[in-house]
């Protein structure tokens, strides 16, 4: 008896610490994931902590190399709507495709979108077959039989404001505009973006260089050869899939319908942006990041060589002097100047 109890008390507090920590990791699923993902981050720190470890080179050349990340807001948006319209004739799906796009192109007048910002770019509109069983008395014949047709289009709609897609995306819905295809990033003027990021790390080079000097390390006379570097990283790339541990449920949505229906749910992905991390960087300029953002990139490279004069050498006159040996047999010095 006192085994059975001791086997129950067992289970008891088994079952409760199992059950509080699901608890626990449906309140903090991204904790969750991030033990799943602790193998590669120990893997990680440890490479980036060799990097972090210094060489000695030759002490006839080495190289500075200082890199430089901009994180900027965007200042135009570009969001892509595809939409499909399927009927009978070729004049009925061009009539209810453009029905529907006018009058979303009519609602998104109220966010302040002009005509130019919404450009419609047909993709394909084709028939669509199928197949009829004619049935005879001893055999049965299948012919292609037309359908209908299939219209398809594509929206770009170019507005100014980061927050105005969530109303974007409520005007289509109203008019059965569902697929969101992607949404482009673009900044005014980026090359002074470069500019402001070149100024900041030749004057953090500068910085090292009378640190050094100060230090008693001359480079006056070393040669410089410097390169650069410079690219563009757009929000589109910094998508990541998350492993989510909540599950929607479809249940009030089958109560509803009161009839038996096998549910084909579409599985989205579930999506987080995450930027480009700083680690890798010397300088960050604007640092915090609280929405997707264009991420410019900069790096300088100046590679320092000794700069060995070449030896002179001095060549010493050496005087040469002519003896003559007599028929005498004396020896006698000639004057050959």
């Amino acid at each position: 008896m006192k085994y059975s109890i001791r086997i129950l008390l067992f289970s008891l507090f088994f079952g409760l610490m199992f059950n509080s920590g699901r608890a626990q990791i449906r309140i903090q699923n991204y904790k969750y994931n991030e033990i799943n993902n602790w193998q590669a981050q120990v893997q990680l720190n440890h490479q980036q902590m060799q990097l972090l470890q210094a060489g000695v080179g030759s002490m006839d050349e080495f190289t500075m190399e200082v890199k430089v990340l901009m994180n900027v807001e965007a200042t135009r948006f570009n969001a892509v709507f595809s939409v499909q319209q399927v009927a009978e004739t070729a004049l009925d799906v061009n009539t209810l495709l453009n029905e529907r796009i006018n009058a979303f192109k009519e609602q998104l007048k109220s966010l302040g979108i002009k005509d130019k910002d919404f450009v419609v770019d047909l993709i394909s509109q084709v028939p669509i077959y199928g197949i009829e069983t004619e049935k005879k008395l001893f055999s049965k014949n299948q012919n292609e039989v037309p359908l209908g047709f299939e219209l398809h289009k594509i929206i770009t709609i170019t507005y100014n404001s980061y927050n105005l897609l969530n109303d974007i995306v409520f005007e289509a819905s109203k008019n059965e505009i569902y697929d969101l295809v992607k949404v482009d990033y673009f900044a005014a003027s980026p090359e002074n973006y470069f500019d402001t990021m070149r100024h900041a790390g030749l004057a953090y080079l500068d910085a090292i260089f009378k640190k050094y000097k100060k230090a008693g390390f001359e480079l006056d006379s070393f040669d410089k050869m410097m390169a650069e570097n410079s690219g563009t990283i757009y929000p589109i790339s910094r998508y990541r899939q998350y492993t989510g541990v909540s599950r929607l449920s479809y249940d009030k949505l089958l109560k509803k319908s009161g009839n038996e229906i096998v549910m084909n749910p579409i599985v989205a992905p579930t999506l987080y942006y995450d930027f480009l991390p700083f680690t890798d960087f010397d300088i960050v300029i604007n640092s915090a990041v609280n929405k997707p953002n264009i991420q410019y990139t900069f790096d300088i490279k100046v590679k320092y060589v000794r700069n060995k004069k070449p030896e002179v050498r001095i060549e010493k006159k050496v005087e040469k002097q002519f003896y003559m040996i007599t028929p005498d047999g004396s020896v006698k010095l000639l004057d050959l100047r």
